[in-house]
C-alpha cells in the first residue's frame, strides 16, 4: 500500500536560478496526485528532489512520516518511470521486469512469480518472451510500470511517461494507469504539462508556475470551476482575460470597470476598490442574450470568426472597444444560428466571472 508523503518549506536553486520555491503540500497514502504546470516550471526537479537524486538547499521531505534527507535513492521507498522509459531493448519483457527483483537478491522462482503477476496486472501475459524491441509505445508503457511496481514501491514517481504517445494511445493509456493505481494501491505522484491527463486521472493536482511556486491544490473540478490565482485561471482551459479595476461590491460580490463596460464578478480572496485585477470568463459559460433569460453581465458585440468544431461551435466576437470574446455554442439545435458579420448581445453570470489579482498562490488552501 502507498505511504503518504509531506513536502515541507523544499527550495531548490541552482546557483541564481530558484527552481522550486517554498513548496508545501501533503500527499496523502493511496492518493493519485498530479502536479501541473508548464515546461521549464521546476516539475522534473520536483521529482528528483522526492526520489533523492537531488537534495533540495532548504525544507525537507516525509514519507511515512520519515524524514527522507540524507537517504540515498536505493534506500528510500520510492521508484521512478522516467519520460523515455528507459527499459532494457536487449532483454526480454521478463527480464526487464526481474531486473530490480535480480539486483535485490530476489531467488528465481519468486522472481518468476512475480513477473507472472505483474504482468497479468497490466495486462501483458502473452509478451513475457518478447524483446521490448517487439512492442508498441503502449505496451512498452506498461511493463515500464510492472518493473517499477516489481520492487514494491510505497511512491511511484511517474515524469511525463505518456508524452511520446499519439493522442488516441494516450487517452487509453490514462485509464490504463488510474486502474493500475487503485488495485495497487500505490501512492502516484505524476508530473506533467497535460490538463486533460491531471484532470482526468488525479484525486488532486497541484498547479506549478514558472519559478517552482505552488499556486493551487484541489480536486480537479475545484482546479478548473474554482481557480484562485490568475495563473491557475489562465493555464487550466480556455478563457477570456479583460483587465479591469475594481468600483465596489455589492451583495458578496465585485463591481469592475473594463474597457467594454462594467461587470459584476466574485473573488475568492481579498481585493479592493481601486485594485487592478484581471476578469476571467470561460468561453462556455457566456450566451446569447434570450429575453428575459439573460444573465447578469451583458456585452454587446459582433460575430467575426466562427469555427465548427463537431460538438459545439467557438465564436469570437468583437466588442465595440476592438476587445475580442470568444464564446462556445453547443451544437444541439437549440441555439439560433449566427452568421458572420451578424450583431447580438451575450451575457454571462456574475458567478462565472473571476476577478484575480495577478499575484502567487501559495499552494495551502486545499479544496
Amino acid at each position: 500500500m502507498g505511504h503518504d508523503v509531506h513536502i515541507k518549506n523544499l527550495t531548490m536553486e541552482f546557483g541564481s536560478t530558484t527552481a522550486i520555491s517554498d513548496l508545501n503540500v501533503h500527499i496523502k497514502a493511496g492518493e493519485f496526485f498530479s502536479f501541473l504546470g508548464p515546461s521549464g516550471c521546476g516539475k522534473t526537479t520536483l521529482l528528483k528532489l522526492i526520489s533523492g537524486f537531488l537534495d533540495p538547499t532548504k525544507g525537507w521531505i516525509e514519507i511515512n512520516q520519515k524524514n527522507m534527507r540524507g537517504i540515498r535513492p536505493n534506500r528510500r521507498p520510492t521508484a521512478m518511470i522516467f519520460q523515455n522509459l528507459a527499459l532494457f531493448p536487449l532483454m526480454t519483457v521478463e527480464e526487464n521486469i526481474a531486473f530490480g527483483l535480480e539486483v535485490r537478491g530476489v531467488d528465481k522462482v519468486k522472481r518468476q512469480k512475480k513477473v507472472g503477476d505483474l504482468l497479468e496486472l497490466v495486462d501483458l501475459p502473452h509478451t513475457r518472451k518478447k524483446k521490448v524491441t517487439a512492442l508498441s509505445g503502449g505496451q512498452k508503457q506498461r511493463v515500464a510500470i510492472a518493473r517499477a511496481l516489481a520492487v514494491e514501491p510505497s511512491v511511484l514517481l511517474l515524469d511525463e511517461p505518456l508524452s511520446a504517445l499519439d493522442l488516441k494511445l494516450r487517452k487509453h493509456m490514462r485509464t490504463e494507469l488510474r486502474q493500475i493505481q487503485k488495485k495497487t494501491g500505490v501512492t502516484f505522484i505524476y508530473i506533467t504539462h497535460d490538463q486533460g491527463e491531471a484532470l482526468t486521472m488525479s484525486d488532486r493536482v497541484g498547479v506549478i508556475s514558472e519559478g517552482g511556486f505552488l499556486e493551487q491544490v484541489g480536486r480537479p473540478t475545484d482546479i478548473y470551476n474554482r481557480p484562485r490565482t490568475a495563473f491557475v485561471a489562465s493555464f487550466v482551459g480556455e478563457n477570456n482575460m479583460f483587465q479591469a479595476k475594481i468600483t465596489g461590491s455589492r451583495n458578496g460580490r465585485y463591481l469592475a470597470e473594463t474597457s467594454f463596460g462594467r461587470v459584476e464578478g466574485v473573488n475568492p480572496s481579498d481585493i479592493e476598490p481601486g485594485d487592478t485585477v484581471t476578469a476571467f470568463i470561460r468561453p462556455e459559460t457566456i450566451r446569447l442574450v434570450n429575453g428575459s433569460g439573460s444573465l447578469d453581465n451583458r456585452v454587446d458585440c459582433r460575430v467575426i470568426n466562427q469555427r465548427f468544431e463537431g460538438a459545439f461551435m467557438t465564436m469570437e466576437l468583437e466588442t465595440g472597444c476592438n476587445k475580442i470574446i470568444r464564446m462556445q455554442q453547443s451544437n444541439n439545435g437549440h441555439e439560433p444560428v449566427l452568421m458572420q458579420g451578424d450583431r447580438t448581445t451575450v451575457s454571462f453570470a456574475a458567478d462565472n466571472t473571476l476577478l484575480l489579482a495577478n499575484a502567487h498562490g501559495n499552494g495551502l488552501v486545499e479544496n
